[in-house]
């Protein structure tokens, strides 16, 4: 196999991405200070009249090294030197089980904080990175999705949800490659010393194991990274697949339904399952979780009200429909507030409970409550049974317990949120829960 040279990989990447991305205005460059992000950084000014784009450098401070303010100091000499912008961001670091994990998401979240809709941020990571990245992957048991490691090209993940490009343009280079480039131009890096610490498991893969695979496959890492890219195009045709099954699967309020669901194959469930909750940018659930929603909420009767929970996201049924959405928390049953409607009431878990009053239209202040059974409500000459009416109204058992009650007296008006409303109440007076509109149905 035929190495890539740094400047043939990058020239390349920028002639095809450009053509593409003619909003993209800066490129800005993560840069550590280490050997790829300068080499990085080096390209790209040299290459500045191909381009023709301004470059910002962002480095991140993450205060784990006794080094980190030499580190600082070497990129604000160098970008000084080099007439670049830099960016210096000071993060603290949450010492947690994986060291590297929360570094790593503190990085991107000062990356994020750097740029704006018209740049794209740049990251060195090279051939070996991607080499490693499987390795590490395979030895978790990573799937398709996770083996195919790094994209050359992809999102930021932003707060703003500015979706701004990600690219790693080295991503097909040798380090031997950018060492020899970086020695070439007499460049000067930092090392950073946590890169041989054996207990990190990506060092002992880098340091320990890759080496000792090169000495029987010399082109190890070459052929790592090519199965990296072609474990990327199976999960590209296993998505379009999985989009295919979703017209069928999946309704306009991204529930499951469960009828058609069953009728696949256990792999296809699988996969629908994952797309799904992707679709939604939830984490994804180990192999036993995937299983206890095939087995425990799919299969359950369907006047069951079964559910599961995993980081940052619960699976509920209701019907024949599976809802994905983030753990919901506790509502206290005797929770009762007395609202002045002039403003809007704060509901113990956060939402927000307001009023819309037609012109000329005056209503006496309320008070508040959830659900505690028992509940009627006036409406056409008779009075009818909450429970029925929420029943019939297909709103889910999770939800009902959630819903704000607004009585006048004893008299209970309305169910904010819903199009539940008694006959006494204006018919345009409408309670919204969290400044969402007042649904005119089911």
């Amino acid at each position: 196999m035929t190495a890539l040279m740094p400047e043939q990989a990058l020239q390349r990447f920028l002639d095809r991405m450009m053509a593409r991305s003619a909003k993209v205005r800066r490129l800005v460059v993560g840069v550590s200070g280490g050997l790829d992000s300068m080499v990085l950084l080096h390209l790209l000014r040299a290459l500045a009249s191909s381009h023709g784009r301004e470059l910002l450098a962002v480095h991140v401070h993450h205060g784990l090294s006794p080094h980190a303010d030499h580190w600082v100091a070497h990129v604000t000499s160098v970008c000084s030197e080099w007439q670049i912008p830099l960016q210096v961001h000071r993060v603290a670091v949450e010492r947690v089980a994986s060291l590297e994990a929360a570094a790593r998401v503190a990085r991107y979240q000062a990356f994020s904080a750097s740029v704006v809709e018209s740049d794209a941020l740049l990251l060195a990571q090279h051939e070996d990175d991607q080499a490693e990245t499987l390795l590490f992957r395979l030895m978790r048991g990573a799937g398709v999705t996770g083996l195919g490691s790094m994209h050359e090209v992809g999102v930021l993940a932003s707060p703003d949800n500015l979706a701004v490009p990600l690219w790693r343009p080295l991503l097909g280079v040798a380090r031997q490659s950018l060492l020899h480039y970086a020695q070439q131009h007499d460049l000067a890096w930092v090392d950073d010393e946590s890169n041989h610490d054996a207990r990190y498991a990506r060092n002992f893969l880098r340091n320990d194991i890759l080496p000792v695979l090169r000495q029987h496959w010399p082109a190890v890492t070459q052929v790592l990274a090519a199965t990296a890219g072609r474990m990327q195009e199976a999960d590209a045709l296993l998505q379009e697949m999985a989009a295919g099954m979703a017209a069928d699967c999946i309704d306009g309020q991204h529930r499951l339904l469960v009828p058609p669901v069953l009728a696949l194959s256990a792999p296809r469930q699988r996969l629908l399952l994952r797309f799904w909750l992707q679709q939604q940018s939830f984490l994804l659930p180990d192999e036993a979780v995937l299983e206890r929603i095939r087995e425990d909420i799919m299969m359950a009767r369907e006047d069951a009200v079964p559910h599961v929970r995993w980081n940052g996201c619960e699976i509920r049924r209701y019907r024949q429909h599976l809802y994905a959405m983030p753990p919901l928390p506790e509502v206290p049953a005797d929770w009762l507030a007395e609202w002045i409607l002039a403003e809007p009431l704060l509901l113990p878990d956060g939402r927000v409970l307001s009023v819309s009053l037609p012109a000329g239209v005056e209503l006496a202040d309320c008070h508040v409550r959830f659900r505690k059974g028992g509940e009627t409500l006036r409406g056409h000459g008779m009075t009818h049974d909450l429970k029925n009416l929420l029943q019939a109204s297909g709103i889910p058992p999770w939800e009902r317990e959630r819903l704000p009650l607004v009585f006048s007296g004893s008299e209970l008006m309305a169910v904010a949120g819903t199009s539940l409303r008694s006959t006494l109440l204006h018919n345009e007076v409408c309670f919204s829960v969290g400044g969402g509109m007042c649904p005119m149905g089911k």
